[in-house]
């Protein structure tokens, strides 16, 4: 893949794809056409046997849409969007746990003395939950996942029943959509902004009232990636 991560290359194909969306088009026909993107790439590429066999070897991405045509927001994976004062997420069955795991170890091992600087350096927490988290793509799109089970955009076919369709009042003037990079959504980049900041000087290990699979890590200046669009209707 050139050298890119696998969600890198996921991202690329659908920023191509989408563009190219029937304009009528609904939530089930875009999944279709999406995940028909990424198996292509997998075809032309030779990973089509790998990525069937392996799901941990697939290009996965999430993705939230919105339909002018339709007036409505397809979320497809863990994503978020706001309109009309009201946050709307999608997360992943599995990291609520698994997240909540990591943070019994971290607050663990804080009693015992450990600093959060060591733990940010070192994320014992979250070598805790590694193998799991690996192995919790054996969910996605899987058609025996049971209460685990989750859709993601990875070449194979989704459980149209998983994705989350919100249909927007007709009133509606502004919509934002978000990745899980933000914690909080508010209505302006800049409050949200401020809002993570004010959370990640408050809990940089991600332990607290935002628990996640990850903290934020030596360097970084953020425990996510994140994209922010806001939308005038």
């Amino acid at each position: 893949m050139d050298g890119k991560s696998s969600g890198r290359m996921a991202m690329e194909v659908l920023r191509a794809s989408i563009p190219c969306l029937p304009k009528d088009a609904d939530a089930a026909t875009a999944a279709a056409c999406l995940t028909s993107a990424i198996r292509h790439y997998y075809e032309v590429h030779g990973l089509y046997e790998e990525a069937a066999r392996h799901a941990e070897s697939r290009m996965t991405a999430s993705a939230v849409v919105y339909s002018v045509h339709r007036h409505e927001v397809w979320m497809i994976g863990d994503c978020l969007c706001r309109f009309n004062g009201m946050t709307y997420t999608n997360p992943k069955p599995t990291d609520s746990i698994l997240a909540g795991i990591r943070a019994d170890v971290l607050r663990h091992l804080l009693r015992k003395g450990h600093s959060i600087a060591d733990l940010c350096t070192r994320d014992v927490g979250r070598e805790w939950i590694w193998t799991h988290l690996k192995d919790q793509c054996a969910f996605q799109n899987a058609d025996d996942a049971g209460p685990f089970g989750y859709a993601v955009l990875d070449g194979f076919p989704v459980d149209l029943s998983q994705i989350r369709v919100l249909p927007l009042p007709s009133d509606t003037q502004e919509l934002i959509l978000a990745s899980d990079g933000y914690p909080v959504l508010a209505d302006t980049l800049e409050e949200t902004e401020r809002l993570l900041a004010c959370s990640l000087a408050e809990d940089p290990l991600r332990i607290g009232e935002h628990p996640s699979t990850k903290g934020v890590a030596a360097g970084n200046e953020s425990f996510d990636d994140r994209t922010y669009l806001r939308i005038k209707l």
